[in-house]
């Protein structure tokens, strides 16, 4: 067979796969949509404090606050996420705020809520779910819990990607705020 063609039975290849792994990306994040009416972050494949890939539908003006006043380096949820595995609820970490993350998250609607996070230590993925008025239940913990670690699973190699081929992946979020759902 010549080159050109085993190149290009390869390409062709690695397109399929990409294209179905896209599906399953969407389908997991559509899974989280269609769990309730939480807003959530996940962060994916995490080197240095930086996912490979972010989905969220925390309400802009949190992102922004949150974002301008640099509160991802006292966030209790992100300090856990990045040493531990498994979930924990926001009400076990409120002691530890000393900066107020969670407080400054009530005033946004972000009241009631858990962290999740998978993977080994240089790559993580991590999830936080809140809710405005209740505390996560055991069934939509399990939700986030499966729907994070599929996630890290499906992306796996990401980070090694073209820039274009991640942005593609990023997109695949647009939408997906609770504002629209």
């Amino acid at each position: 067979m010549p080159l050109r063609l085993i190149h290009a039975q390869s390409q062709a290849l690695w397109f399929t796969s990409y294209m179905i792994k896209s599906e399953k990306i969407n389908h997991q994040l559509q899974r989280l949509v269609e769990t309730c009416d939480w807003r959530f972050a996940v962060g994916l494949r995490v080197r240095f404090n930086h996912p490979t890939l972010l989905y969220q539908t925390y309400p802009a003006a949190w992102v922004e606050f949150y974002a301008q006043n640099g509160l991802l380096f006292f966030d209790p949820t992100v300090r856990w996420a990045m040493t531990h595995t498994g979930t924990i609820t926001w009400a076990e970490l409120e002691p530890g705020d000393t900066a107020g993350v969670f407080r400054q998250a009530r005033e946004y609607g972000l009241a009631h809520g858990i962290a999740v996070s998978v993977g080994d230590g240089p790559m993580r993925s991590m999830g936080f779910f809140t809710h405005a008025n209740r505390p996560i239940t055991k069934e939509e913990t399990a939700v986030a819990l499966d729907v994070v670690k599929t996630l890290h699973d499906l992306t796996d190699g990401v980070p090694d990607l073209p820039a274009e081929r991640i942005a593609a992946l990023q997109a695949l979020g647009d939408g997906l705020s609770q504002d629209s759902a």
